[in-house]
Protein backbone atom coordinates (compact mmCIF):
# COMPACT_ATOMS: atom_id res chain seq x y z
CA UNK A 1 0.00 0.00 0.00
CA UNK A 2 2.24 2.80 -1.21
CA UNK A 3 1.46 6.17 0.33
CA UNK A 4 3.54 9.25 -0.22
CA UNK A 5 3.48 12.72 1.23
CA UNK A 6 3.87 16.04 -0.51
CA UNK A 7 4.65 19.13 1.55
CA UNK A 8 3.12 21.63 -0.87
CA UNK A 9 -0.50 22.10 -1.91
CA UNK A 10 0.53 24.12 -4.98
CA UNK A 11 -1.46 22.07 -7.53
CA UNK A 12 -5.19 22.69 -7.38
CA UNK A 13 -6.68 19.35 -6.32
CA UNK A 14 -10.21 18.42 -7.31
CA UNK A 15 -11.69 17.06 -4.07
CA UNK A 16 -14.44 14.54 -4.79
CA UNK A 17 -15.47 13.50 -1.28
CA UNK A 18 -15.29 14.80 2.27
CA UNK A 19 -16.02 13.43 5.73
CA UNK A 20 -16.23 15.40 8.97
CA UNK A 21 -15.11 13.65 12.14
CA UNK A 22 -15.67 14.83 15.69
CA UNK A 23 -12.57 14.79 17.87
CA UNK A 24 -13.55 13.13 21.13
CA UNK A 25 -10.50 14.48 22.98
CA UNK A 26 -11.29 18.17 22.43
CA UNK A 27 -14.87 19.35 22.66
CA UNK A 28 -16.14 20.94 19.48
CA UNK A 29 -13.04 20.20 17.44
CA UNK A 30 -13.48 18.74 13.95
CA UNK A 31 -11.20 16.72 11.66
CA UNK A 32 -11.93 16.97 7.94
CA UNK A 33 -10.87 14.20 5.58
CA UNK A 34 -10.90 14.91 1.84
CA UNK A 35 -10.08 12.63 -1.05
CA UNK A 36 -9.39 13.74 -4.59
CA UNK A 37 -9.75 12.29 -8.05
CA UNK A 38 -7.14 9.72 -9.01
CA UNK A 39 -4.70 11.19 -11.51
CA UNK A 40 -1.84 10.11 -13.77
CA UNK A 41 0.81 12.82 -13.34
CA UNK A 42 2.96 13.74 -16.34
CA UNK A 43 6.03 11.51 -16.43
CA UNK A 44 4.75 9.24 -13.65
CA UNK A 45 4.92 5.46 -13.67
CA UNK A 46 1.75 4.93 -11.67
CA UNK A 47 -1.59 6.45 -10.70
CA UNK A 48 -1.95 8.50 -7.55
CA UNK A 49 -4.95 9.59 -5.53
CA UNK A 50 -4.59 12.67 -3.29
CA UNK A 51 -6.02 12.93 0.20
CA UNK A 52 -5.72 15.36 3.06
CA UNK A 53 -6.59 15.16 6.75
CA UNK A 54 -7.10 18.58 8.34
CA UNK A 55 -7.28 18.99 12.08
CA UNK A 56 -4.65 16.53 13.29
CA UNK A 57 -1.70 18.90 12.95
CA UNK A 58 -0.23 17.88 9.58
CA UNK A 59 -2.41 19.26 6.77
CA UNK A 60 -0.16 18.18 3.90
CA UNK A 61 -1.50 16.41 0.85
CA UNK A 62 -0.68 12.72 0.69
CA UNK A 63 -1.21 10.16 -2.04
CA UNK A 64 -2.30 6.59 -2.39
CA UNK A 65 -0.46 5.13 -5.39
CA UNK A 66 -0.87 2.07 -7.59
CA UNK A 67 -0.95 0.59 -11.08
CA UNK A 68 -4.52 1.71 -11.80
CA UNK A 69 -6.82 4.47 -10.66
CA UNK A 70 -9.11 2.20 -8.61
CA UNK A 71 -6.23 0.72 -6.63
CA UNK A 72 -4.79 4.21 -6.06
CA UNK A 73 -8.18 5.26 -4.65
CA UNK A 74 -8.31 2.16 -2.45
CA UNK A 75 -4.78 2.81 -1.21
CA UNK A 76 -5.72 6.38 -0.36
CA UNK A 77 -8.61 5.09 1.77
CA UNK A 78 -6.28 2.60 3.46
CA UNK A 79 -3.81 5.42 4.10
CA UNK A 80 -6.51 7.60 5.63
CA UNK A 81 -7.50 4.82 8.02
CA UNK A 82 -3.87 4.18 9.01
CA UNK A 83 -3.15 7.85 9.73
CA UNK A 84 -6.34 8.27 11.76
CA UNK A 85 -5.58 5.12 13.75
CA UNK A 86 -1.92 6.07 14.32
CA UNK A 87 -2.96 9.48 15.65
CA UNK A 88 -4.41 7.76 18.71
CA UNK A 89 -7.11 10.42 18.83
CA UNK A 90 -10.64 9.12 19.39
CA UNK A 91 -12.69 10.21 16.38
CA UNK A 92 -16.36 9.82 15.62
CA UNK A 93 -18.05 10.07 12.26
CA UNK A 94 -20.59 12.85 12.66
CA UNK A 95 -23.98 11.41 13.49
CA UNK A 96 -22.74 8.03 14.72
CA UNK A 97 -23.07 6.90 18.33
CA UNK A 98 -19.65 5.26 18.66
CA UNK A 99 -16.06 6.36 18.18
CA UNK A 100 -15.70 5.02 14.65
CA UNK A 101 -14.39 7.28 11.88
CA UNK A 102 -16.06 5.25 9.11
CA UNK A 103 -12.93 3.94 7.39
CA UNK A 104 -13.05 0.15 7.70
CA UNK A 105 -10.02 -2.11 7.83
CA UNK A 106 -8.90 -3.45 4.48
CA UNK A 107 -8.49 -7.21 4.06
CA UNK A 108 -4.97 -8.18 2.98
CA UNK A 109 -4.80 -9.99 -0.34
CA UNK A 110 -1.00 -10.09 -0.53
CA UNK A 111 -0.99 -13.59 0.99
CA UNK A 112 -2.92 -15.14 -1.88
CA UNK A 113 -6.52 -15.76 -2.83
CA UNK A 114 -6.97 -18.78 -0.53
CA UNK A 115 -6.03 -16.73 2.55
CA UNK A 116 -8.24 -13.84 1.42
CA UNK A 117 -11.23 -16.17 0.96
CA UNK A 118 -10.57 -17.73 4.38
CA UNK A 119 -10.68 -14.31 6.07
CA UNK A 120 -13.86 -13.38 4.13
CA UNK A 121 -15.51 -16.63 5.22
CA UNK A 122 -14.56 -15.99 8.87
CA UNK A 123 -16.09 -12.52 8.72
CA UNK A 124 -19.27 -13.78 7.01
CA UNK A 125 -19.62 -16.51 9.67
CA UNK A 126 -19.25 -13.98 12.50
CA UNK A 127 -21.85 -11.71 10.90
CA UNK A 128 -24.30 -14.63 10.59
CA UNK A 129 -23.74 -15.61 14.24
CA UNK A 130 -24.26 -12.01 15.37
CA UNK A 131 -27.47 -11.65 13.35
CA UNK A 132 -28.76 -14.95 14.70
CA UNK A 133 -28.04 -13.80 18.29
CA UNK A 134 -29.84 -10.49 17.68
CA UNK A 135 -32.84 -12.34 16.24
CA UNK A 136 -32.95 -14.68 19.25
CA UNK A 137 -32.91 -11.71 21.65
CA UNK A 138 -35.69 -9.97 19.70
CA UNK A 139 -37.80 -13.12 19.67
CA UNK A 140 -37.25 -13.64 23.41
CA UNK A 141 -38.39 -10.04 24.11
CA UNK A 142 -41.47 -10.52 21.91
CA UNK A 143 -42.40 -13.73 23.73
CA UNK A 144 -41.91 -12.06 27.11
CA UNK A 145 -44.21 -9.19 26.08
CA UNK A 146 -46.86 -11.61 24.86
CA UNK A 147 -46.84 -13.50 28.21
CA UNK A 148 -47.24 -10.31 30.26
CA UNK A 149 -50.93 -9.91 31.12
CA UNK A 150 -52.44 -6.58 30.18
CA UNK A 151 -53.70 -4.39 33.02
CA UNK A 152 -57.39 -3.71 33.08
CA UNK A 153 -58.77 -0.54 34.56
Amino acid sequence: MPISKKASKAKKTQWIAERRLERRDAAGSIVIVRIGSPEWPTGAEEWRCPFIIEGLGDDSVRFGRSIDSMAALQNALIGIRCILEQSGIPLRWEGSKENFPGFPKDLPWDFGLAFYKKIETMIDTEIEVHIRELDEKRNARRKARQKTPKKTT
